[in-house]
C-alpha cells in the first residue's frame, strides 16, 4: 500500500512538475528578470529539472523493483514498466539534449535548435501524457 502512494506521488510530482514549469515559473522569470539574468536562470532552472524528471522516473522504477515485483520477474515484463523505462531513457536523452542547447552558441533560429527544442519538448509532452495516463488509471480502477 505504502508503495501504491509512492508511485502515485512520483506520477503526480512529473505531471505537476512539467505542467507548472511552462504555465507558472518562465512566464514569472520573463516578466521579473532582465534578459542576462533570465538566461542564466532559465539555463540552471531546466538542467535541474530535466535532471528531477529522471531522478523521478529512476525512483519509480526503484520502488516497483524492489517493493512491486514478484520475484523472478523482470522488470520490463509489465508495460507500465516498459514505458517508464522508455520514458527514463528519453528523459535522459533530454537531460544530454538540455546540456546541448545550454552549452553550445546556437542561433534561436536555425533548424538545428529547432529541432532540438522541438524533440525536448516532445519528450516532455509523453512523459507528462504517459505518466498522467497512469495516474487516471490507478485512480479510476480502485
Amino acid at each position: 500500500m505504502f508503495a501504491d502512494i509512492a508511485l502515485q506521488t512520483i506520477l503526480a510530482a512529473i505531471v505537476g512538475g512539467i505542467w507548472i514549469t511552462p504555465l507558472v515559473v518562465s512566464p514569472a522569470a520573463r516578466a521579473s528578470l532582465d534578459s542576462d539574468a533570465l538566461r542564466f536562470f532559465l539555463k540552471s532552472f531546466f538542467f535541474r529539472f530535466h535532471l528531477f524528471i529522471v531522478l523521478m522516473l529512476f525512483s519509480y522504477l526503484v520502488i516497483v523493483y524492489f517493493f512491486k515485483l514478484s520475484e523472478y520477474e523482470l522488470i520490463w515484463a509489465d508495460t507500465k514498466n516498459l514505458a517508464m523505462l522508455v520514458l527514463l531513457g528519453l528523459n535522459f536523452v533530454n537531460l544530454i539534449l538540455g546540456l546541448i542547447i545550454d552549452n553550445t552558441k546556437l542561433d534561436t533560429e536555425s533548424a538545428f535548435f529547432k529541432i532540438i527544442h522541438g524533440l525536448s519538448v516532445a519528450i516532455f509532452a509523453s512523459t507528462s501524457f504517459v505518466s498522467l495516463y497512469y495516474l487516471i488509471e490507478k485512480f479510476i480502477s480502485v
